[in-house]
C-alpha cells in the first residue's frame, strides 16, 4: 500500500502507466489480426449466411476473384496496407517516445 495513496489514485498513477505499452500493443495485434483473418471463414462458411462471417480479406478476395472486380479488390487491399502502416507506424512512434522519456 502507497502512502497518501487511495485505490484510485494506485490505478491511475501507477498500474494504468504500466500497462499502456502492453495494452497498445495488444490492440495494434488483434487489429492487425483481424485484417488477416481470411481461412475461417471461408473454409467453414464462405462468409456465412447473409455475409454474417465477412471480414474485410474475405471481402477483398470475394470482390476479386467470385465478382471479378480486380481493380475495386486491389483498391481495398491498398487501403488495407495503409492502415496497416500507420498503425504500425503509431506504434513504432509510441516506443521510441516511451523508450526516449525513460519508460520501457
Amino acid at each position: 500500500k502507497l502512502d497518501g495513496a487511495n485505490w484510485w489514485q494506485q490505478q491511475k498513477h501507477i498500474t494504468l502507466p504500466q500497462l499502456a505499452p502492453t495494452t497498445f500493443f495488444v490492440t495494434i495485434i488483434t487489429v492487425v489480426g483481424y485484417f488477416q483473418f481470411f481461412a475461417e471463414p471461408y473454409v467453414m462458411t464462405q462468409g456465412g449466411p447473409l455475409n454474417s462471417t465477412l471480414s474485410i480479406v474475405l471481402y477483398l478476395y470475394q470482390q476479386g476473384f467470385r465478382w471479378w472486380k480486380m481493380g475495386y479488390a486491389s483498391s481495398i487491399a491498398f487501403v488495407l496496407f495503409f492502415i496497416v502502416f500507420v498503425l504500425a507506424m503509431l506504434q513504432m512512434m509510441v516506443r521510441k517516445n516511451r523508450v526516449k522519456n525513460g519508460f520501457v
